[in-house]
Order: structure tokens, then sequence, then C-alpha cells
């Protein structure tokens, strides 16, 4: 009946889309937009019945063979590149008016072919309250635990020279290679003791994967393939399967810019090729899935009437659907930088960077072994807090105060690259603070009816008190573990900001002023708000929404991990509401 109503309103399809076109160029069980995590999960478990076609599309250009987006070590040189929507957040009110960028993967396999390969899942208590919003008891910790395991296994190496704790039990047999790092990098273990040592006593070694989530991930986990040495995107490993199947169709350089919907359904998408700028549709004979991530996702579906009235009716869009909440709940992880001098011998993305001769050595051994500085991202280790209730009292921060105990704040971090300017031409490590549990939301707006024009994101950082007041702690106890005793072997001097900034307005104005997103934007499309308990959007049929606009709220961890496996979850969602047909 669906395909039957669908061949109906082909002349509906066709006049909605600029130019002259055929009445549609394809068709599919299920048409899915945006070839991130989310999409390649969702491609490959529907498309597991040979029965069933599915289309992926993807705006960006397949990376696949570009060494820069399968070499670990060279993960930094993908910043302002073809493989990214560079997008940059509105001008900041707490922040003196910056306007900070926020890029989001541009590639085939989204974010995880442009990240930095952190794997994490983050605190359990998360999940149960997106269960609750969402009214889905399959997104509780202990249910979607099974859909981490299937997205995911593990590789440790043995031995190694540092103290790990891997959790094998809470991975599976999926496509995504999870590993820890053959060998701690330079700048151990001085910076993980010294993060540490600046906590309340005991600081546990954890795996970030196993549902806690305070304390100290040495090594890893990272999603790099130890066999090859290589990146594990969505693309290399889902896609693999993928690319064994006839009845998968994925298409790099098509941009979706519309969904057409007929008596609410929607029944085909329009997409432009960036090979030659032609123009295409795609009839779904199932369901059009929506994927394009926390930016991506909103505004595909404003462009296409589905919004705030208010806002559509103002860029003079016709309104398909009222949905209030759609663009709101946009929450980030955004950190506070600060920049030191180290020793010249140790080896870093910096150095690597600067010396031909080191470069060339460390391209000639990751050719013939695949290990080596190239092999890895030169960052062994993390620690999260979760500050004293005192301090939350001092700071009027009630809303953090109230949240599970199970939950950090804050994440401290570093990397060996510069993350600032560096005019000495030092080698150098950053490390930066992030705050994991945000209050203030922002939200995503269109900046008009054209697709070509990036949206209006609004960020809001730090709009809370309490979430600057946070930070600020954070950026304090930062700097003084870093120039602490135990860090005296590796740190050199301070480079930014500086000895001389030392008051509290001074290190504030510091912080805010070269802060940068760790590009984790979730709760755009949120379940319970804008979608229901299955990733439907009420009122109109046959279509979804699965990314991470749909998580409720952020979780304590980089976002890619509970994309996979929600993704994992919503495949089978799917699955199950079509089993009867």
């Amino acid at each position: 009946m669906r395909l039957l109503h669908l061949l109906l309103n082909v002349g509906y399809v066709s006049a909605c889309r600029p130019g002259a076109l055929k009445s549609r160029d394809s068709e599919s069980d299920y048409v899915i937009v945006g070839a991130g995590p989310a999409g390649y999960v969702l491609a490959t478990r529907l498309s597991e019945d040979p029965s069933v076609t599915v289309t992926l599309l993807e705006a960006g250009p397949d990376g696949s063979n570009d060494r820069n987006v399968y070499t670990p070590g060279f993960a930094g040189r993908l910043q302002n590149s073809p493989y990214l929507w560079n997008y940059t957040s509105q001008p900041d009110p707490r922040r003196g008016g910056i306007a900070p960028r926020l890029p989001q993967g541009h590639a085939l396999g989204g974010g995880t072919s442009v990240n930095f390969m952190s794997y994490s899942r983050g605190a359990a208590s998360v999940y149960d309250e997106w269960a609750s919003i969402s009214g889905n008891d399959r997104l509780t910790w202990n249910s979607i635990l099974e859909y981490f395991e299937r997205s995911t296994n593990l590789t440790v190496p043995s031995p190694v020279d540092y103290k790990y704790a891997p959790n094998p039990a809470v991975y599976g047999d999926g496509p995504v290679q999870v590993s820890y790092e053959w060998e701690a990098t330079g700048t151990e273990p001085y910076w993980g003791d010294a993060m540490a040592a600046s906590m309340p006593p005991p600081v546990h070694l954890i795996d970030p994967a196993s549902g806690h989530h305070i304390g100290r991930s040495n090594g890893g986990p990272h999603t790099i393939n130890l066999a090859t040495g290589r990146r594990s995107s969505a693309q290399a490993n889902y896609g693999q399967i993928l690319s064994t199947r006839a009845n998968v169709n994925v298409v790099p350089l098509a941009e979706v810019i519309k969904i057409n919907i007929q008596n609410r359904e929607a029944v085909s998408v329009h997409y432009v090729s960036h090979i030659d700028q032609s123009n295409h549709t795609v009839l779904a004979k199932r369901e059009i899935i929506v994927s394009a991530g926390a930016i991506g996702s909103p505004k595909l579906l404003m462009l296409s009437g589905l919004g705030p009235r208010d806002h559509l009716q103002e860029l003079g869009i016709p309104v398909v659907k009222d949905i209030p909440h759609l663009g709101e709940n946009l929450r980030n992880h955004h950190n506070a930088i600060t920049m030191y001098q180290i020793p010249e011998n140790i080896v870093t993305v910096g150095a690597l960077r600067a010396n031909a001769t080191l470069l060339a050595a460390a391209e000639a051994e990751y050719a013939a072994t695949g290990k080596g500085p190239l092999s890895a991202i030169l960052t062994s280790s993390y620690v999260t807090e979760r500050p004293p209730e005192a301090f939350l009292d001092s700071i009027n921060a009630t809303f953090h105060k109230d949240l599970p105990i199970d939950r950090p704040l804050l994440f401290y971090g570093y990397t060996t690259s510069p993350l600032l300017p560096n005019p000495r031409n030092v080698n150098v490590i950053s490390a930066f603070v992030c705050l994991l549990q945000p209050e203030a939301p922002g939200y995503v707006r269109l900046a008009s009816a054209d697709y070509r024009d990036s949206p209006l994101i609004h960020s809001n950082y730090w709009s809370s008190d309490a979430d600057l007041a946070l930070e600020l702690y954070g950026y304090k106890k930062l700097r003084e573990a870093m120039t602490s005793r135990m860090l005296a072997p590796l740190v050199l001097r301070e480079l930014y900001p500086g000895p001389d900034v030392q008051n509290d307005e001074e290190v504030t104005q510091s912080m805010v002023s070269t802060a940068w997103s760790f590009n984790h934007p979730t709760g755009t499309c949120s379940l319970g708000r804008v979608l229901d308990s299955h990733f439907r959007i009420s009122g109109i049929n046959g279509l979804r929404v699965v990314d991470s606009s749909t998580f409720p709220y952020q979780p304590t961890s980089h976002t890619s991990g509970p994309v996979y496996a929600v993704a994992e979850l919503a495949a089978e969602i799917i699955k199950e509401s079509w089993s009867s047909f």
C-alpha cells in the first residue's frame, strides 16, 4: 500500500524540485541521509535481508585512500579540509563576540573519518536518563550495552610499558576495531601521574567503555586497527561489509537538500550531486532516515518544512509540521587550553610536522610495519573529575550537583600538538580541560531557505554562571598540575596563558578567548522532545532521525561510541517494525 501511495504522488515529488527533472531517478526501500557512523550502521543492518534495498547518501567525498584520513598520526592535517563542514558558531556574548569554530565530518564515515579516534561511552546513568526521557527502556545502560558490544571488538597489546585497565567483557565481535597503544608516549607517565595526584584519592584506572567514567584512562582506548595501524572508521569497517552487497548503493558527493513530504508522509529525497551539480530524487518505498548529525539533521528537516513555525514562516518555507523544539537543546563539549614547552627529544605531532627527517623515518616505519609514531595519536591518557560537593555549593551549581554521582563534570586531557600559535617554534604539549555536562543549551536555526547557506549555530558556551565557574576551577587546577614538581621532567615553561596571568579575571579572559570545541554537538532532534521512543517524528509517516542529534542529554564521553550503539538499536527497532509486512 505504501508503494502504491508513493507512486500516486510522484507528480508532487517532481513539482517540489527545482529544474526539469524526471519524476524519480531511483528508488529504495530505505533512503539514509548521511554516511557517518549512524548511517553506516543502519545501512549495514537493514541490508542484511537481501530482498531489501538501501541507498546511503553522503554530501562529502570518499577519503578512504587518502593517507591523511587513514593514518592516525595525520589526523591534525584534516582541519579545514574538504572532509569537514567548516562551520562557525555565531558570535558568543560570553566570549566577547568571538565566533568559535564547530567543524563536522563531511566524508564517507562522517566524524569517524576525521576525529582523533578516542573511544568511550561515559557514565551509565546518562543512558538511564535517556530511557526515562524517551520512554524506551532499551536505552538503559544495562540494555544498550548489548548494542555497544555489537558494534565493537577490542584488541589489547601485551606486554605494555604502562598501567591500563581494559575490560574485554564489555566488547563484542563487531566491526569497529578498538585498541590500546603499543607503548606509552614520551609524555607519560608524567602527565597522567600529575593530573591524578591533583585529585582526591583514590583515582582509579578505568576502561571508559565500562559505564564507569570517573578516574584515569591510560593508553586508550582508540578506534585504531592495531593489526594495520590504520584509523578504524565507520567507512573502513561497516563500509567493508556493504561493499559485498548488491542491494546497497552508497553515493558520495550527494547533498540532500529536501525531504519531500505529501499528506504527512515522507516520500522521497532530493539531492544535488557535487560531481556535476545535477539534481536527483530517490523514492523511499519504506522509510527515509536522517543521519546527518546534530547540525545537519535539523538543518535538513527545517529546509523540508519541519520545525518552529515562526522561524520557517519568517524564511518563507511552507510549514509541513510545527515542531517547536527542533533545533533546540544543542549541547557540546568545549575545552579551555594551556600550552607548554617540553624537551626537544620527545617525539610529538608538532615535531613530526616541523622536522622533515623525523617525519621521513616515521613514514618509513609506518609503511613497513604499521607501527611507530604515525600509528597512534601520541596522547596516552586522560583524567575525569567530579569536583567536591562543597565546591559545587560554593558556586551555586544546583544543576550539576543534582546530576547522578557517577557522572564526571570535567575532563582533563592533552595533545602533543600546538593548539595555539607557537611563535617560539619549540616542542610543545597542549593541555586542556573540558566541561562534560553543560547546563546551558544552545540552538540551531537556518540562515535562509537556501541550502547552500550554513546554518546559524548558537553554541552559547558558558551562558550559565555555574558552567563558567566549573571550567575556571578546572583550568586553574590544570595549570597547577602542569607546573607541579611531578611534571618538572616534562614541562620547561608555560607558553600560554603565561606565568604573568594569575588573577581570576585575567585567567578567565585567557580561558574564554582561546577555547575550542571538542566537536561533540548533540540533542537538536532529541528523543522525547522532537522524536518518539522509536526515533520517529510523530505525525509524519516514513521518517526517522538516528544520530547524535537524538541524544536527550549529552553523554560524559566522546560521541562516536554512543552513536554506533544508538544506531544499532534503531536498526533493530526499524527491522522489527517491518517484520510483519
